[in-house]
């Protein structure tokens, strides 16, 4: 494992193995529909410890109803945390508790964004570095399956995408604006990822730093400054640029350091897939 001053990561699988082990399941989410993975792991005061670790399968519908539930976790879920809080209660944990809410990895995402997102495009660097807003990497992860995507894949003669390196791309945001409903951005999951973007870069950190130029483009929209006087423009949000919200940034000091990187070969390749995938 990795322990850093407030978390931990656990690199290893002996713990896991060591939970299927007990649990009597396959170390396999696509099998089990629920898998205690890798923890990642917060380091909170009084000795207590906050794990990211169980992982349950969903569908499409699935994952809608749940967001719309306030992403409660079901009976069934609570159920079989009972087994997890009986695994960890049994090598030494004094209590254990379920999250109160689950974390989504995928419901959807909105159509009509003024600059989608996809996986061929965050292999290339993602936004060109001079209107980058900052960098985020992430892999591309489908531990749950995509039911039908490997017969598909190979009927176009797709036989293994495991070479993909996790990219690390610039981030703007124009795959959160909505090009044909005026001043709505959606900051989320659901933002404009397409193709096998929506299996990556969505996390809470990524969309913390698009909340933060999408409210800055708010207030660009909104008035600029003339004469030391703020003049209504009543732009649309849409059409603030990346470059727009860099520049406040930079003027600020607060622009986030830029390191994306490209991989034109990958990238082109994968770029293919998506397109095939639809075809």
């Amino acid at each position: 494992m990795f322990a850093g001053k407030d978390y931990i990561d656990v690199r290893s699988k002996a713990l896991s193995i060591a939970y299927h082990a007990f649990r009597g399941t396959p170390l396999s989410l696509e099998s089990s529909g629920t898998i205690l993975d890798n923890g990642n792991v917060a380091i909170l005061s009084q000795g207590r410890l906050s794990w990211n670790a169980v992982l349950y399968k969903v569908n499409a519908d699935q994952a809608e109803a749940l967001a719309r539930a306030k992403a409660q976790p079901t009976s069934a879920m609570l159920r079989e945390m009972l087994f997890v809080r009986k695994w960890f209660e049994s090598i030494g944990a004094s209590q254990v508790k379920p999250a109160q809410e689950l974390y989504i990895r995928h419901a959807g995402n909105i159509t009509g964004a003024v600059e989608p997102l996809s996986g061929s495009r965050m292999l290339t660097g993602g936004v060109p570095q001079t209107e980058a807003l900052g960098t985020f990497g992430y892999h591309f992860d489908i531990r749950g399956g995509i039911n039908g995507l490997d017969a598909r894949a190979a009927l176009k003669g797709f036989n293994n995408l495991a070479y993909l390196n996790p990219p690390l791309f610039n981030i703007g945001i124009q795959h959160a604006l909505i090009k044909n409903v005026p001043n709505l951005a959606v900051i989320s999951p659901a933002s404009g990822f397409v193709g096998y973007a929506s299996s990556a870069g969505r996390i809470v950190e990524f969309n913390c730093g698009v909340g933060q130029g999408v409210g800055i483009a708010a207030g660009i929209a909104i008035c600029a400054e003339r004469s030391s006087e703020a003049i209504a423009q009543g732009r649309n949000l849409a059409e603030i640029s990346n470059t727009q919200v860099r520049t406040i940034l930079a003027q600020t000091g607060r622009l986030s350091q830029v390191y994306g990187t490209s991989n034109t070969t990958l990238a082109s390749q994968l770029g293919n897939f998506e397109n095939q995938m639809i075809a």
